[in-house]
C-alpha cells in the first residue's frame, strides 16, 4: 500500500508539473507576443524599445505560480459544474482580478524598493484607465484558456491530443467513449 500513496503522490506532482507547464508555455508566448507588438507601435515612434524575452518568460513563471495558488485554493470553483463558456468566463474573471492585483502589489514593490534604494519616488503608478485596460486584456486572453482547460476535464487528454493531433477522416471524427 505504501507503493501505491507514493506512485500517486509522485503522478500528483509530475501531472500538477505538467499543467504548470503549460500556463508558463501559454502565458509566455502571449508575454512575448505583447511585447513584440508593444516594440512595433514604439518604433512608429522613433522610441527604442528592445524586447527581452527572457523577462517575459520570467514574468510567465510569476504568473502562472500566482495562477496555480489560486487554484490551490479554490478560486473560481463556484462556476464548477456549470456550462463551459460560463465556468470559462467566470474562471477568466476570477483570476484577471487575481492577477492585477498581484500585479499592482508588484509595482508597488518595485516603486517602494525604487524609492528606498534611490531616495527617489516614482511619481507614476498606474491609473484606474491602466488597469481597467489591463484587466480586460487578461480576462479575454483566459477565456480560451479556461474553455481548453475545461474540454481537457470534459473529455481527457487522449481525446483532446486526437482531436487535436490527428488527421481526421469520417470514421474518426465519432468521439471515443471517455473513461
Amino acid at each position: 500500500m505504501a507503493g501505491k500513496e507514493k506512485v500517486s503522490w509522485k503522478k500528483r506532482a509530475l501531472d500538477e508539473l505538467k499543467s504548470l507547464s503549460i500556463t508558463v508555455a501559454y502565458i509566455w508566448v502571449l508575454l512575448s507576443a505583447f511585447s513584440l507588438y508593444r516594440m512595433m507601435i514604439l518604433s512608429e515612434y522613433h522610441i527604442h524599445f528592445t524586447v527581452k524575452l527572457g523577462f517575459a518568460l520570467i514574468n510567465a513563471v510569476v504568473v502562472a505560480k500566482f495562477m496555480w495558488l489560486g487554484e490551490l485554493f479554490h478560486a473560481g470553483r463556484k462556476a464548477t459544474g456549470k456550462p463551459l463558456v460560463y465556468s470559462a468566463i467566470w474562471n477568466a474573471g476570477v483570476f484577471a482580478v487575481i492577477l492585477i492585483v498581484c500585479h499592482e502589489a508588484e509595482e508597488y514593490a518595485i516603486r517602494w524598493w525604487h524609492a528606498r534604494s534611490t531616495g527617489i519616488a516614482e511619481a507614476n503608478p498606474d491609473t484606474i484607465n491602466q488597469i481597467v485596460a489591463l484587466l480586460i486584456l487578461i480576462f479575454v486572453v483566459l477565456i480560451p484558456f479556461f474553455l481548453a482547460r475545461g474540454l481537457v476535464e470534459l473529455l481527457g487528454t487522449a481525446e483532446m491530443r486526437r482531436l487535436l493531433l490527428v488527421a481526421q477522416t469520417k470514421e474518426s471524427m465519432v468521439p471515443e467513449p471517455h473513461s
